[in-house]
């Protein structure tokens, strides 16, 4: 995984702490402390269309006078599918506090 707020590389194994569950699972970067999570409405997108597009292809191959109706709601189901997948970035959720380091970069001006 890549952290979305400093951008370096996190190992699953390096991962200790983790918050919430299901869709709104969160979890800590070892490296900055940001708390980092996906977006559950995406989540439930793909879901949805990963199912609806397994079910549809199901149906319509089993009953062959529902297939032009079928066939572009799987299209239309997968388009979801895909979509929601690329959509669905890590993202922070809650920022670690800023250290104020003002006194210390006076000194360099």
């Amino acid at each position: 995984m890549l952290c979305s707020h400093c951008h370096q590389y996190i190992k699953v194994s390096d991962i200790s702490q983790q918050r919430g569950g299901g869709f709104d699972a969160e979890v800590r970067c070892p490296h900055c402390m940001a708390w980092l999570g996906h977006n559950p409405v995406f989540g439930k997108l793909k879901l949805l269309g990963f199912y609806l597009s397994a079910f549809t292809a199901a149906y319509s191959y089993f009953d062959a006078s529902v297939r032009n109706i079928m066939i572009p709601v799987m299209i239309f189901s997968l388009m979801l599918l895909f979509v929601s997948h690329f959509m669905d970035q890590l993202v922070t959720k809650e920022a670690p506090e800023q250290v104020d380091d003002s006194d210390q970069r006076q000194k360099y001006r």
